[in-house]
């Protein structure tokens, strides 16, 4: 596998993308859209194979000589884009980033047990835990926030350096994102194609004609009920549904009034028709949702009992009124992104129903960079909502709710008893016994109503012509297997 670098078959693929990234260095980066391109220029020391099995990647190797000690032995010859030499120092230089407070990465918090991260040679490094941690090597596997940058580059977002099979060419905002063969790359006989061509469709409607005019080779589609029907109309159309891994949430501001009060977060959940919200705007082609989705460790399965979930305008009324909102109550903006129709034609559905309980909102469509800079930061004034995407493991969302975290803090999260919950599911190795500890987890967040969760449903439901070759989907929904995808017309 191993072994002497061939060239590249050669050909373009082009693929139809409904969203532009937002920035590209892997460390900083928050926005799903940016993951697909990041996945296609770095990687990590491990990654996960098609049917999500952890195998190495930049690492050879790896042993654990004990529950909190994992030692990595690296690929020897390998360059970044910009010919610096990949070494163990790049791996530490990767992880300070991320500890470092000052980058505000997304991914400290998921790397928090991390006590170090040590140069045992250039070749090998060795990373030490706090404790025991369940979902360490599923991060580690996971593109983007296992990949390694290199040290001593800085502006990644402009100019992304990484050690993936495609190099960073152009980019052209609303247009075109350009990817070239890295003639370096480690892994022999890939890429096989030359060229890979991101072009951008801002709906469904014109990515789906480029597609059956053969524009572009592949793509996704967000709304499952126009991709089934897109995959019915020609046999030489590869479908891949997806995995259910996307769950639409209302976030709340818990930070004032008047989420600082649970009865009200009650209300809200109660005057909540899910259900409804489900078979309307997805046709019910998903679930109903929880905080962890049914495809993760301990995941909701869409029909279990949950507290306050149950459609119940009059218990709503009734709790709006215990809290001193008898008359019914005014909760201000609901900021949805508008680029994804799905989540706005939800957000309408959810507007009607909490007015018919005495909750009325003004709903505020928003573009998505200002609206994630927004939720980050807790900066939003009452209610906002953008969907969760494919996580490596339960913990990247639980990690969410916790006090100590940035993103907790931005939101008004302080419970002490979820964040030493949260913390001992991570601790447990073995899966049933985690699953159980997860479930009573997510419990507990319904009781509280810390996030209003609807449904869940697949991220993205793939689309490729088959003589596009070689290409696996991934549940994380990034085209990581592009690195051995042929062009065959």
């Amino acid at each position: 596998m191993f072994g002497v670098v061939r060239a590249a078959e050669g050909g373009t693929l082009t693929i139809g993308a409904d969203a532009d990234p937002i920035g590209l260095d892997p460390v900083t980066v928050t926005a799903f859209s940016s993951y697909d391109f990041l996945s296609l220029m770095y990687t990590g020391l491990l990654r996960w194979t098609a049917d999500m099995q952890i195998e190495p990647d930049l690492a050879l190797s790896y042993e654990q000589p004990d529950d909190v000690t994992y030692i990595f032995k690296l690929r020897d010859n390998v360059k970044f884009h910009n010919g610096q030499p990949f070494s163990a120092e790049d791996v530490k230089h990767t992880f300070d980033r991320i500890l470092n407070p000052d980058s505000k990465s997304r991914l400290r918090a998921q790397y928090s047990g991390i006590n170090a991260v040590t140069v045992i040679d250039p070749l090998t490094v060795k990373f030490e835990l706090a404790a025991p941690d369940a979902a360490f090597l599923n991060y580690m596997a996971t593109n983007p926030d296992g990949v390694i940058s290199p040290k001593g580059v800085d502006n990644l977002d402009a100019q992304p350096v990484g050690t993936g099979p495609f190099v960073f060419e152009s980019y052209e905002p609303n247009q075109q994102f350009v990817l070239k063969a890295n003639p370096d790359y480690y892994e022999e006989g890939l890429p096989k194609v030359s060229t890979v061509v991101f072009k951008f469709y801002k709906d469904q409607a014109t990515i789906t004609s480029a597609l059956r005019s053969k524009a572009i080779d592949m793509t996704w589609l967000k709304d499952p009920r126009v991709a089934g029907q897109i995959a019915k109309t020609s046999p030489d159309l590869i479908s891949a549904p997806g995995q259910t891994s996307r769950t639409f949430p209302v976030w709340l501001n818990l930070k004032a009034a008047p989420f600082d009060d649970v009865r009200v977060r009650r209300a809200l959940s109660l005057a909540t028709d899910r259900n409804a919200a489900l078979q309307t705007v997805l046709g019910g082609s998903g679930k109903v949702g929880a905080v962890i989705p049914e495809s993760q460790v301990g995941g909701y399965d869409g029909v279990g009992e949950l507290p306050y979930y149950s459609y119940d305008p009059e218990g709503a009324r009734a709790l709006l009124a215990e809290a001193g909102h008898a008359d019914g109550i005014d909760i201000g903006e609901y900021i949805v992104v508008a680029a994804n129709p799905l989540d706005v034609a939800c957000a309408q559905i959810l507007q009607q129903q909490w007015a018919a309980a005495g909750i009325n909102v003004k709903l505020t469509p928003m573009e998505t960079a200002p609206l994630l800079e927004m939720w980050n930061s807790g900066t939003y004034p009452t209610l906002l909502s953008v969907a969760l995407s494919w996580t490596p493991d339960s913990d990247a969302i639980l990690q969410r709710f916790k006090s100590t975290s940035d993103f907790g803090r931005a939101q008004g999260y302080s419970d002490a008893a979820l964040d030493t919950m949260i913390d001992e599911a991570r601790t447990i190795l073995d899966n049933a016994a985690r699953a159980a500890k997860v479930g009573q987890i997510q419990r507990y967040i319904a009781d509280n109503a810390y996030v209003l969760q609807v449904y869940q449903y697949p991220l993205r439901w793939e689309l490729w012509w088959n003589y596009v070759e070689g290409y696996e989907p991934l549940a994380a929904n990034t085209r990581s297997f592009v690195r051995q995808t042929a062009v065959n017309k």
